[in-house]
């Protein structure tokens, strides 16, 4: 004859610790279910939120450089104002976007181009706060030229030493450092000057440009040099 199977107590289960556990997540979940239902609601609504942020912030990307293209392709033609407006637009409706980082140089760029030193001075200003990689050692320079023209020495070379760390090759690194080099020439900073070109100079092709910029400021230390002997 079959033996009537043995009823399982609450206290038997305790005693195994596989059961035990299954029966204390089954008495947890019974005594927090409105609480858990509610972090899983909670947990749905994040993830909701998040993926409509996604959502949104690839959308606003699109048309930020949807925007940028325009004022491209405005510029490429040479339809200047507009493509002045359209970057101009570009920054006030996508603000700390990277489209918007990018027309901010554009815009600094074509007024420097027009003479329009404060303007420019007040874009560059701006992009280098949050720079983007590409055009970082260019707004550098760039600030570094209008020190020059107003004057500032001491900023000039500050900021030529910032492009210099910046550069985004070895031939970038050269070409900003015979500009530094240029300046310490027309500081009567002869020996800093020297030691900046020379290696310049050794390195590359006679064809080079900065092989011949290079030669062309080593004439002016050698000229210098004469006249102070």
């Amino acid at each position: 004859m079959l033996k009537a199977r043995k009823r399982i107590t609450k206290k038997e289960i305790k005693h195994d610790p596989f059961l035990e556990s299954i029966y204390q997540t089954k008495e947890y979940f019974e005594k927090n279910v409105k609480v858990i239902t509610r972090a899983g609601i909670g947990l749905v609504v994040v993830l909701i939120a998040l993926y409509m942020f996604n959502k949104n912030l690839n959308a606003e990307r699109n048309a930020s450089e949807a925007a940028l293209g325009k004022a491209i392709v405005n510029l490429g033609i040479g339809d200047r104002d507009n493509g002045l407006l359209q970057l101009e637009l570009l920054i006030d409706d996508y603000p700390g976007s990277d489209a918007a980082q990018r027309g901010t140089f554009m815009l600094a760029r074509l007024y420097y181009e027009q003479k329009d030193f404060l303007t420019a001075e007040s874009y560059l200003l701006d992009f280098l706060d949050d720079p983007t990689t590409e055009f970082r050692a260019g707004a550098l320079m760039i600030m570094a030229d209008i020190e020059k023209i107003n004057g500032n020495t001491s900023s000039e070379e500050n900021y030529i030493k910032e492009a210099i760390k910046y550069a985004s090759s070895g031939s970038e690194k050269d070409k900003f450092s015979l500009e530094l080099a240029d300046l310490f020439l027309r500081s009567g900073n002869y020996a800093d000057a020297r030691e900046l070109i020379e290696p310049i100079y050794n390195k590359y092709d006679k064809n080079s440009t900065l092989y011949n910029k290079s030669e062309e400021i080593l004439g002016y230390l050698h000229t210098f040099s004469s006249d102070e002997q």
